[in-house]
């Protein structure tokens, strides 16, 4: 991460504590995401789930295997540890847990995810029943192993992980139902996110959630999703400063709703 882009993602943090004065949902007028503001995102209640997929996060924390990771998003492709990987790129506990919550609160069944990176955030997804598909592309393909071992060892067996260099492999996802749940956690770049966020929309239905990962990482990334908020195919959408959901019912205003975690 550049210095530049560490003090601006330093400075949208504070930004947002100042602006997120109704984490509690007042100003919601739809019942549906007034239920999200103010009972899922507050939720610390554990799920069924919870206690083994930590367990796998704290195994690659701990971790000394040594892989070669290919960086399409940077360039920056070489050997890492493991977890130095984990340490670097795994969402904290709270915001892998808080995508199953989402997930199961949506009955999701058809989901795709952009990084699966180690696999933690997949096997939160994955999670939701076995009825559930989660579909989920790495470009790293000894990463990706790792992540594959980890669902094998979980008993998950609901993912399917698309390997290569995600420019030319999305361009192949055609899923049969429309998208319950999106995940973008690829390459954090404004180019990259609103192509992605593009690629994916004609899969959006009337009750799809879409999650974008490190909305203020940089000035790109904040410009990216300010542009994807903007999108007449987009309603309501929730600012929760490290991340942003996306809603499509046009029942919803069209609005912004700053919530903090």
């Amino acid at each position: 991460m550049r210095l530049r882009d560490t003090i601006f993602s330093a400075w949208a943090q504070v930004r947002h504590r100042v602006v997120a004065h109704n984490t509690l949902g007042y100003g919601i007028h739809s019942p549906y995401l007034f239920n999200i503001a103010r009972a899922l995102l507050p939720s610390k209640e554990p799920y069924y789930a919870f206690e083994k997929i930590e367990a796998y996060r704290h195994e690659l924390l701990r971790s000394e295997q040594v892989v070669h990771v290919d960086d399409f998003g940077t360039g920056r492709s070489g050997n890492r540890r493991v977890r130095d990987i984990a340490r670097l790129t795994l969402k904290p506990s709270r915001e892998s847990q808080l995508l199953m919550r989402l997930a199961v609160m949506g009955g999701a069944k058809e989901m795709v995810e952009l990084g699966t990176c180690l696999g933690v955030s997949s096997a939160y997804l994955a999670s939701v029943g076995k009825d559930a598909h989660l579909t989920t592309f790495e470009g790293a393909s000894e990463v990706a192993s790792i992540a594959q071992k980890g669902w094998k060892k979980l008993g998950i067996m609901n993912i399917d992980c698309i390997i290569g260099n995600l420019d030319e492999t999305l361009a192949d996802f055609k899923p049969e139902h429309p998208l319950d749940l999106a995940f973008l956690d690829a390459n954090h770049t404004y180019e990259a996110t609103v192509r992605y966020f593009r690629q994916l929309l004609p899969y959006a239905g009337k009750k799809s959630i879409f999650v974008l990962d490190d909305i203020h990482y940089s000035r790109g990334m904040d410009r990216a999703w300010k542009e994807i908020v903007a999108m007449p195919e987009v309603s309501a959408t929730m600012d929760l400063g490290v991340m942003g959901l996306v809603f499509f019912d046009k029942n919803f205003e069209k609005k912004t709703y700053y919530i903090r975690l």
